[in-house]
């Protein structure tokens, strides 16, 4: 297996560990320790699970750590993302609009975290599925980012 192909599979399977966590404890977790009764005993549920930490910030970690890898497999210099010539293609844009999906998703996790957030969860779980969905276009139909880019107004 080589370095890509290992940066790859990482990068998937950090993904599956921070969307998979984060959809599972907002749709089956958090509704289940509502119900818990004594509802103080829901809380100390919900308490005791925090204390473990979280696995966005890892996950995270490995995400940047495995783009990084998988963008220079790609020719992609620092030179070239600092300059902003790589947004200028077409690959560049979409990336660039992924990781402007991330970064809000990254805004979100440092200032709401795992406080009660009942309406606002679900934006960022709207941003995650669109996140997935330019990863598969990024890979799968590179060419749809080159015509966005050329439609002008």
């Amino acid at each position: 297996m080589s370095l890509y192909q290992l940066s790859v599979f990482l990068h998937v399977l950090a993904v599956l560990t921070w969307f998979g966590h984060m959809f599972f404890w907002s749709i089956v977790v958090g509704p289940v320790t509502k119900r818990i009764e004594p509802r103080e005993m829901g809380l100390l549920v919900r308490e005791s699970s925090l204390k473990f930490g979280g696995l966005g910030w890892p996950a995270l970690f490995v995400l940047g750590l495995t783009g990084i890898i998988m963008l220079y497999y790609r020719g992609v210099t620092m030179d070239q993302v600092l300059s902003g010539r790589f947004f200028d293609e077409a690959f560049g844009r979409g990336l660039g609009i992924k990781l402007l999906f991330v970064g809000c998703m990254v805004v979100y996790q440092a200032f709401v975290g795992h406080r009660p957030a009942p309406r606002l969860i679900y934006l960022n779980m709207l941003a995650a599925l669109v996140i997935v969905a330019l990863s598969i276009l990024l890979v799968r139909a590179p060419l749809l980012f080159a015509l966005i880019g050329n439609v002008r107004p």
